[in-house]
């Protein structure tokens, strides 16, 4: 176990959390809706309108997760004015990883120069993975068994989990990656993390996932001819989940917080659908001058995307100190979250 900073010794230990330091990757390749519609039948109009996505990245063919992982970590870390080495344990959440075993944690430290003793785990959440992987690192914050968590969100679906032809899928993904370094509050460092929910429900599992090469589907050439290893989703039941239980969970994370919704300065939420998102807000009265969006850029990168959208509001500016701030994602299990930090 990691020595307790001092922060945590004399009146009692105080555990509770703080964003130390944000981080994000993006390939450099862009590709544009005109190049989807090239291959799935479908059109730049209704993708820009019913997604509201112009454009995604997508990763070089020599590119793996763990690379763009390893890019938003170094990013994150130095945020945070940590060195790797000062990592106590990393949570990797994946949407398509460098390979089914081992973990693509392992990968991402290796790649970081980290060769101490460091857990190194993935969590499969699907687009709720980066919000969870922070929800895990309170824990072991809290638990005195870390002083610093990374926290990464990396996503390549383009070369694994997409089928370019599928017009229900094609337009949504992208690739990237985003980090979070979590660690415990310091006296005037702000960033504080106040209050966290995850929320799971396994009967919803056949709404959205890659439902091949488990054990109900094992792999094989059939499995494959059958593209069962592509990312299938029902859209409109996944609207239905949305609508219903990301309303609930901000209203529950806030009520946590002993804040009211009307007290929320600004939310940064995983960029699934633009209207989706609008949509929630507009269901909490909360206007859209109070988030940020990115999907028109990078259209939905999963596990990364909460991750993403966090670094790049607080690089830009739209996170100022003392803003309250909640954080809300939803993905594939189904799972969903919230989380609130005074900035």
């Amino acid at each position: 176990m990691p020595d307790v900073p001092e922060l945590c010794q004399g009146q009692g230990m105080n555990l509770a959390a703080r964003i130390a330091g944000t981080g994000s990757y993006l390939p450099a390749r862009v590709m544009t809706n005109a190049e989807v519609c090239e291959r799935a039948p479908t059109t730049d109009a209704w993708i820009r309108e019913r997604l509201g996505i112009e454009t995604r990245r997508i990763a070089a063919p020599d590119e793996q997760a763990s690379d763009m992982g390893a890019a938003a970590a170094r990013k994150a870390c130095e945020a945070a004015r940590i060195t790797p080495a000062q990592v106590d344990a990393i949570i990797c959440a994946l949407g398509s990883g460098d390979v089914m075993v081992p973990a693509t944690a392992a990968y991402v430290q290796h790649k970081l120069g980290i060769t101490h003793q460091c857990p190194a785990f993935d969590v499969r959440m699907a687009c709720a993975g980066g919000l969870g992987g922070m929800h895990l690192a309170r824990g072991l914050l809290a638990g005195g068994l870390a002083n610093h968590v990374l926290v990464v969100g990396t996503q390549l679906g383009s070369r694994t989990s997409v089928d370019w032809t599928d017009r229900t899928t094609a337009p949504i993904f992208g690739d990237g990656a985003g980090a979070v370094v979590v660690g415990h509050q310091t006296a005037g460092g702000g960033r504080h993390i106040l209050a966290s929910r995850l929320h799971s429900d396994g009967g919803l599992t056949g709404i959205v996932g890659q439902f091949g090469g488990g054990t109900i589907t094992p792999l094989s050439p059939e499995m494959l001819a059958r593209g069962e290893h592509f990312i299938h989703m029902d859209g409109k039941a996944v609207w239905t989940v949305a609508e219903r239980e990301l309303p609930k969970v901000a209203r529950e994370v806030v009520a946590d917080t002993g804040w009211d919704i009307s007290d929320v300065d600004f939310v940064v939420s995983h960029q699934a659908n633009r209207r989706l998102l609008l949509h929630v807000l507009g269901l909490l009265g909360i206007e859209q001058a109070r988030t940020f969006t990115n999907i028109e850029r990078y259209g939905n990168t999963v596990s990364a995307s909460a991750l993403i959208a966090l670094d790049e509001a607080a690089r830009l500016g739209h996170l100022k100190p003392g803003m309250k701030v909640l954080l809300l994602a939803i993905g594939a299990g189904m799972t969903w979250g919230g989380m609130t930090v005074e900035w």
